[in-house]
Parts: structure tokens; sequence; C-alpha cells
């Protein structure tokens, strides 16, 4: 198991993925869930966004789901934790992550 590649305030690694996190989240967020290519989320995961907690869950379900994915050390109360009170910012950390999958699926 490894760690992030990128740190949590590491967002201006990427100027796109930064700006896409920070004013355009929904749209990072689906791209991070679709480079994920056994992940169960997709457009029923943009549409349960409509509340904070209920996006805070869903957001972290997904952040475990990368750390799974990508073998990166961490628990599912550690992404809970980041993703509710640092969201771009953990958003911004998760796309770098996944960039070079999505990427390759666009």
């Amino acid at each position: 198991m490894s760690g992030w590649e990128h740190g949590i305030c590491g967002c201006f690694d990427d100027c796109t993925i930064c700006f896409l996190s920070f004013f355009c989240p929904c749209i990072q967020i689906y791209r991070n869930a679709n480079a994920i290519p056994e992940g169960e989320h997709g457009c029923l995961f943009l549409c349960g966004m409509c509340t904070f907690l209920h996006a805070c869950y869903d957001r972290a379900s997904l952040r475990n789901d990368i750390r799974v994915h990508k073998d990166i050390k961490g628990t599912h109360c550690e992404d809970w934790l980041c993703v509710h009170f640092c969201f771009q910012l953990s958003l911004a950390q998760e796309s770098q992550e996944m960039k070079s999958e999505y990427m390759l699926r666009e």
C-alpha cells in the first residue's frame, strides 16, 4: 500500500483540475466516478448530491473506492473527515490521482 501521489494541498499541481474542483465540482465528481472501472457510481450518483450530508457520504464512498482502486492506505473515517472539512481540496487530490485513467476513457 502506498500514499496519495499528491498532497491534500497540492491542488495547484494541475490548474484545470483545480478550476473544475472549485468551480464545477459536479463535473469533476462525475469524471472521477466514471474513471473507476469497478465503481458503482454514475448518473444516479449525481442525483444523490442533493443534500450536503448525503453529498459528503457519497463523496467519502467515492474517495474510498479510489483508495481501494489505487491501493492507497487509509480508512473510511479518514475519507469522510477529509471530504467533510476539505471538500474541494480532497476532490482535486482524488482527481489528480485518477487523471491518467479518466483521460484514457474520454
